[in-house]
């Protein structure tokens, strides 16, 4: 590279440079604050929603037991299997 592009290229980069504005000290830690939130808030929904999935199974598998007869489904059988 010559020396007329290494002069350019950091005078182009310098005027980039003070092209950005000049954020105040805090700002990295407002928006760290905010994203914080908004990732607490996030999984506080998620949460919610899988105690509330959990819940609504629980309720339709309790009522599905409840209203089944006991003379129609039989899980354990005491007979003795035909030899």
């Amino acid at each position: 590279m010559s020396r007329d592009t290494e002069d350019l290229l950091r005078k182009v980069l310098s005027d980039l440079a003070a092209s950005v504005p000049d954020g105040s000290a805090t700002s990295y830690r407002e928006e760290q604050a905010r994203w914080r939130r908004r990732e607490y808030r996030r999984r506080c929904v998620v949460a919610v929603l899988v105690l509330l999935i959990v819940a609504v199974v629980c309720a339709i598998g309790l009522m599905t037991l409840s209203h089944a007869s006991p003379d129609t489904h039989v899980v354990f059988d005491n007979t003795a299997p035909a030899a």
